[in-house]
């Protein structure tokens, strides 16, 4: 049991290593070399691919720290409340890869300091510094009690137990404006964007997958990590996150096929063009699987069902950040 044990870590632990390695080489070519050599990218096409999985899709991959903390802290679920910490750090390094992130993104990182001192409120991307900015602080303070309690420090560990309800209020909100913001970032380029994902909802859209994002992103993340650690995953509360993403995974359906309709973009999405094709794998995989896998009696309470399903939503509203940040763009 040991040796096997040992060995899906290490494994884990080889791969990481790995992927850690050649991202410190890539950035290392990135300064040394400069941006648009290292990317390709240019004033016409100054955005990549790396913007949809980096930027959109890393912020919607933390919110399950603020959905989490909602669910126990507001809602009063104290049945997930073991299910909080793991989702606060990995909210947490999240928002620090994206931090990371965005130093390699910019042409000039040396600059990155100007939107605290020089203010553009006309500018989407300000309030989306300042939420990152705002809500990294939030989260290292929600997490701020499990470092005391681990040295010991009991007097600065009340301390800040005592601000944990402000901290998860204050962080609901920045995760409201900072979600859906980044969704509004689009509403400035839709000359260059494909029908299909050129809509005027697209901060509701963003917000409402961050959160079934949340959910089905803590599933996963506690069924890799039984599966890493050998123990047994927490099924019936991960039962429960999927119910309740089952449901945000709908009300996300069909405010996007409202919206295509309303446009009248819904015949495009079945003129079998390759965009159509995209959309309808990017929907099948994020919404219709998922919601059925969530669902139907056979498959609910299973594993195949609960895990699989969560997979399967998260690549799907990876896809969906990376056809809205740049392959949908005409």
């Amino acid at each position: 049991m040991n040796a096997r044990w040992n060995t899906r870590l290490e494994y884990t632990r080889v791969v990481l290593w790995l992927l850690l390695g050649i991202g410190m080489a890539l950035a290392f070519a990135r300064y040394t070399r400069g941006l648009g050599a290292t990317t390709a990218l240019s004033d016409a096409t100054p955005w990549g691919l790396w913007i949809g999985f980096d930027v959109l899709s890393g912020v919607a991959l933390a919110a399950g720290g603020f959905v989490l903390a909602a669910t126990v802290y507001i809602f009063r679920l104290e049945k997930y409340r073991p299910m909080v910490r793991p989702a606060v750090l990995t909210a947490f390094l999240g928002y620090v890869a994206v931090a990371l992130g965005l130093m390699l993104d910019l042409g000039r990182p040396w600059n990155i300091w100007r939107a605290i001192f020089y203010w553009q409120v006309d500018s989407p991307l300000f309030e989306v510094a300042w939420c990152v900015m705002l809500y990294l602080t939030v989260l290292a303070l929600e997490f701020a009690p499990v470092f005391f309690e681990g040295i010991k420090w009991n007097r600065a560990y009340q301390i800040a137990h005592k601000l944990t309800l402000p901290l998860v209020i204050a962080g609901i909100a920045l995760s409201t404006l900072h979600q859906s913001s980044l969704g509004t970032l689009f509403l400035l380029v839709r000359d260059r964007m494909h029908p299909l994902w050129d809509s005027p909802v697209q901060p509701l859209l963003f917000f409402v997958s961050a959160v079934a994002l949340g959910l089905v992103m803590v599933t996963s993340e506690s069924f890799v990590s039984s599966w890493v650690f050998r123990r047994e995953a927490e099924w019936p509360l991960m039962r429960g996150l999927t119910r309740a993403a089952a449901v945000v995974l709908g009300l996300y359906l069909v405010i996007r096929l409202v919206d295509l309709g309303v446009r009248g973009s819904l015949a495009v999405a079945l003129d079998g063009s390759w965009p159509s094709l995209l959309f309808l794998a990017e929907l099948t995989m994020s919404t219709v699987v998922p919601i059925l896998l969530f669902t139907l009696p056979m498959t609910r309470n299973t594993r195949v069902g609960i895990a699989g399903g969560a997979m399967l939503a998260v690549g799907g509203i990876i896809l969906n950040r990376a056809n809205v940040g740049g392959i949908s763009h005409i």
